[in-house]
Parts: structure tokens; sequence; C-alpha cells
């Protein structure tokens, strides 16, 4: 159905009796034939509309330029009432800031009007149209008022081609009485409204959708100050522009006293919609990622993430929440609030609320790690272990590599009716050689527990992984950071899915040690060990003091181990500052542009291993 603005003294023509039409005095006639009376000359049909620039169908095209509008992109069309089929239309001014369509397709002026024809602004300005039907004459007035949005360089932004994005600066004040003052932010816009000479446009509210169609927030009433119209606009058209706006991922950021009046909350994915005073639709603009980088525009991607939250025990309490619902809880809302920081980028995580969240028990000592330390090669022996109570011997020879005895020990286990599973790990700094581990699982895939009874080779390490989380998570240290500790390996080995598309989210209750709440291990590590982060609860209750988990998920993300103040300037406001911690707007939240063009080139769809999916967007619900 198509949206419609009347101003006082409209004829409406969504509703009415064709009889109501007034007629020409030259051709008209009565039923009987004879001549029917003059109709006043000051009877006219006035509609309101507005300059569809908008792109409702998702097609990246102004619905105004398309020569097909699909049903989504009608939403901004006034519908003809049924007394103007038949009729014919002839613009004697403004042809170029209107068009009649029918069916979706745009048809020329003077053409006859078909049933259920709609007229669509093209462009600002003032419209007369002469509509004839069965002799009868009389005038179509049409008023296009102009709904845009202008970046803080004062440049218009297209709001089909282009996406509003998530603000990446800090509040700052700005002078809400100069609308024609540029600012220096890059996601701010300003909402600028073009009306013909004589009319008003009237209050408006911008309102912030999700991608579903639901309400996230709304701004009622902007400020609107008198603007200098763009070039080509009609003489006497008034312009009027708002301060600029904020499109902000919290109410941290919404209600900060410098910004509360021009801030309003948004998410990837959906849109930010203008509305005139009854709520109905004038135009929208998707939201994603930042409109210019070194990589170019910056649309959605979807990151795909596996949380876990682990049990003290096998079979206790989960490390947050107090029992498995309020675990599920805790750690959503920590996905939610991650997601919507990396919204800066256009990055997001999908419906939270849908996301499985698994809640686990420490896996059994199931991991056997062949030279877990330096990885020195064997000087021979004999490895024995017991594997489900079935006991496993078998010989290693002189100078076989830690991936030959592995290898070994997987033919020893196939024999006995059990599969092991090889995963090299990263050599660390001072390690001869890699280390490798062994996964053994019965055949039905479960992790069977192993048992090491003795080893008798001088120089090969041979340990068996087991996960007591009781004492806290034994975290790596700066020589063994590629690799993980045994035990770290242990519990991410049990849980990891196998597919290095995806990333995973595991929270423990805490590390041993303390001084630490959160980690991760990223792919140009070359370990086995990749694209996971660790969580303790303390990382949880952090929230917004440091957005530990959003923290952590950056360094995966970005493919980048280190810190930018690790090697520059230290600046408290970014997320991937090592140390700040502050709950408010001005603490550790914000992206760079450079760091969302890193998050494209090294887990795009384009990179060697795509963590990111390009999602496109999708025609969406508007309301009114």
């Amino acid at each position: 159905m198509g949206a419609s603005l009347f101003t006082a003294g409209t004829t409406v023509l969504s509703h009415g009796d064709a009889s109501a039409l007034p007629q020409s005095p030259h051709e008209a006639k009565t039923a009987t034939g004879a001549p029917a009376p003059a109709a006043s000359a000051a009877t006219v049909d006035r509609v309101v509309v507005i300059a569809d620039r908008d792109d409702d169908d998702a097609d990246d095209k102004p619905d105004g330029e398309a020569d097909f509008l699909a049903p989504a992109a009608r939403v901004d069309l006034v519908t003809l009432d049924a007394r103007y089929s038949g009729a014919t239309l002839t613009p004697t001014i403004g042809r170029e800031n209107a068009r009649v369509v029918a069916n979706g397709k745009p048809i020329a002026w003077g053409a006859t009007v078909p049933p259920g024809a709609q007229i669509q602004g093209l462009s600002p300005g003032h419209a007369s149209i002469v509509a004839r039907s069965g002799g009868r004459e009389w005038t179509l007035s049409i008023a296009v008022h102009g709904v845009a949005l202008r970046d803080g360089a004062k440049k218009i932004v297209d709001m089909a081609r282009e996406r509003a994005s998530l603000e990446r600066t800090p509040p700052s004040r700005v002078d809400l009485d100069d609308a024609d003052r540029t600012v220096d932010d890059p996601d701010a816009v300003r909402v600028v409204t073009t009306s013909p000479e004589g009319t008003s446009i009237g209050a408006l509210t911008i309102d912030s959708l999700a991608a579903d169609g639901t309400s996230i927030d709304t701004l009622r009433d902007p400020r609107m100050i008198s603007v200098a119209c763009a070039n080509g606009v009609g003489a006497g058209a008034r312009c009027l522009a708002s301060a600029p706006l904020r499109l902000v991922v919290d109410d941290v950021d919404r209600s900060h006293p410098l910004v509360a009046t021009r801030s309003i909350r948004a998410e990837v994915g959906g849109a930010v919609v203008v509305r005139d005073a009854s709520g109905k639709k004038l135009q929208a603009i998707r939201v994603a990622g930042p409109r210019a980088s070194s990589v170019g525009p910056i649309g959605r991607h979807r990151l795909t993430i596996r949380p876990v939250v682990m049990r003290l025990t096998p079979g206790g309490a989960p490390a947050v929440g107090g029992t498995d619902a309020g675990a599920i809880a805790a750690l959503r809302q920590e996905l939610a609030l991650a997601s919507a920081t990396w919204g800066q980028c256009g990055i997001t995580f999908g419906p939270v609320s849908q996301m499985e969240v698994k809640v686990a028990s420490p896996p059994p000592p199931y991991l056997v790690a062949l030279g877990d330390d330096v990885g020195l090669p064997a000087s021979g022996g004999e490895i024995r272990l017991k594997v489900d109570g079935r006991p496993l011997s078998m010989t290693t020879k002189r100078g076989w590599s830690t991936r030959q005895v592995a290898l070994e020990l997987q033919r020893a286990l196939e024999k006995i009716g059990v599969t092991g599973t090889l995963s090299e790990n990263a050599r660390i700094g001072p390690g001869a050689a890699p280390s490798v581990d062994v996964a053994v699982k019965r055949r039905g895939g479960e992790l069977a527990s192993v048992e090491l009874v003795s080893s008798s080779d001088a120089t090969l390490s041979v340990h068996v992984g087991a996960v007591d989380l009781t004492d806290g998570l034994q975290h790596f240290g700066d020589t063994d950071s590629v690799a993980g500790t045994l035990e770290e390996r242990t519990l991410v080995k049990a849980i990891d899915d196998g597919d290095p598309r995806t990333i995973e989210v595991i929270v423990v209750p805490f590390f041993a040690g303390g001084g630490r709440i959160g980690e991760s291990f990223i792919a140009s590590d070359g370990s086995s060990m990749r694209n996971v982060v660790i969580l303790d609860r303390a990382g949880v209750r952090a929230r917004r003091t440091s957005l530990t988990l959003a923290h952590e998920l950056g360094h995966v993300i970005l493919d980048e181990p280190g810190h930018p103040d690790d090697y520059g300037v230290d600046t408290p406001t970014l997320l991937m500052d090592s140390d700040a911690s502050d709950s408010s707007p001005f603490g550790p939240r914000r992206l760079t542009t450079d760091e969302c063009a890193r998050a494209v080139r090294q887990s795009g769809p384009a990179a060697r291993v795509p963590l990111l999916t390009e999602w496109k967007l999708a025609p969406m619900r508007y309301g009114r």
C-alpha cells in the first residue's frame, strides 16, 4: 500500500466517488445528454509525496530510478483513486518531479491511467497535472518534498547506494544552531528536508529499526534549522537540517549529556527511518559498515561463533549464571554486546537470542601430548598407556620426530579398537620442533579415557592432558603463547568443531594465578589452536568497563596478537587498547576505519580462512 500526506483542503485521492470529479464546461454532459453545470475552477486535487530516493527493495538502486518497482519498493507511492482509472494525465509544469507507476512499471505522461495506478515523487518541487476523463477535465496538484541525509563534510549520502554507519568516535560538543557547519565525524548524518514554496513537511520522528522491523529507539521532533538549499531546487523552496545524528550501540553512548539530544541506538542490518508526525515512513537508510575505507565501502558481514560455558566439575555448576539457564542468558548478553560493538565495522553475529549456547563438563583425560614443551626427538624407549582400562604399549626409535611417534601411536590405537586424531602445535620460542597431540576417541566419536603408565624414552616427553577447573585454567605465558598450555589444548580440542571458519568462545570459571580474564588464539600463529577465545567469569562481569569478549574476538578477527598501544600512542578509547578500563563512552569501545578494513582483508570472504561471510541486506518491514 502507498503512503500519502495531504495538506489542508486536499481532495483525498484514495477515497471518493467518480461522480464527484470536476467536469469541463465544454465537454461534460449529464446522464440525459443535457450540458452539465460547470465545475468550480478552484476545485483541485492536492497530494503531497516524498521524492523516492531510498531503496526499499534492497537492490542498491534508488526506487525513483527503477525501471520496475518490486512490491517492497512501492511503500512510498500514493495510490490514485478509482476515479482516475481511464483518465489521461498531462503535466503543465514539474513533469520531472513525479511520475505515474502502474503494476510496478512507470507509464508515460498522457497515457491512459490503468486501475490502481500510483504517483511516485522523483525530486523536490511542484507538479501541476491536467487530468481528463470522459470529457471531464480537472487539476491534480502534486507537492514533492525531499528528505535526504548529509554527512559531516556536507556531502549528500545516497540512501540507496550507501549506508548509515555506527558511531566510531567519542561524544563531542557541536553547535546545534549552525546546521551548515562541517563536523569531524565520519559517521554522523544530518537529516535535510526540502519543501516546495508555501508548504511544510511538519515535525519529524527518527525511528531506528532492527533487521526484523522491530523498533530499537526513537528520536522525536529533532530540532530543524534553516539551511541553504542545494543547487537545482526551485525558487522559493525551504530547506531545513537537523543536528548531526549519531547512531550508537548502547545506552552508555546514547545518554551522554554532550550528545543525548542527537543520538539514537541502531544495529547493523537494521534501518534508520524518517517519519512524519503521524508516523508514516518518509525515507529510510539501511545500517552497515563504514561508507569509506581502504577496502572501499564495507557492507554487512556475519561472524559465526560457537559459544560454550564450562562447568566447574563434571555435572557441576556452570562457570557463570548459577544455573544452566542463567549461564546461557549471561553469555548471550555478552555476545550481544560484542556483536553490537563490532557493528562499527559492519560485523554482526546474527540474532544472538537464537544462538545455541552449550553448557559442557570438563573433558576426560583423552589427549596424549608428544614432545610437549620443546619438541625434542625420541632417543628410544617404551611408552605404556591404558585406554579405557585396556593396556597399550609401543616402542620408539632413536631419532624419531614427534610426528613419527604420533603416527606410530595412531597405528597402535587402531589395533585396540580406538582412533587417534593428530594435531600439530606451533613450535614455541625455545622449542627444537613442534609438539604433536593425539586425541583418543572411541569408535562412536566419544572421548576415551587415557592414563600414562610409564615412558622410558629419555628425551621425548609424553604427557596426558587433563582439565581440572577447580584450581583455574593454566594459561599460556610468553614462551608458549603460540601453542597454549597442555590444559588449554585439552579443553579446546575437546570442543573444537574442526571448522576453521568458526570461532569457539569458551567461558571457564577462572584462570590459574589471576591477572587474566581473557585470551585468544589466532590463525597466523600456525598452531592447531586457532580462532579460539577463552573468557573467565571476571571477563564476563567486566562487561562495559573493558568489553573483554569484543576485545579478544578482535585479536582473532584482525589476526593480530598485539595491541595498538604496544607500538604506538596509547589511546584508551580504542577497543584494542591493551590496558584501558572505563565503562563511560570514553572507555575502550571504538574501532578505527583502518581496523575495519584490516578485518575485511584478514578475515573477509577473500581471506585465506574466511571467518566473515557477506550478508546481503534484504527488504524489511518499516511499519506505517
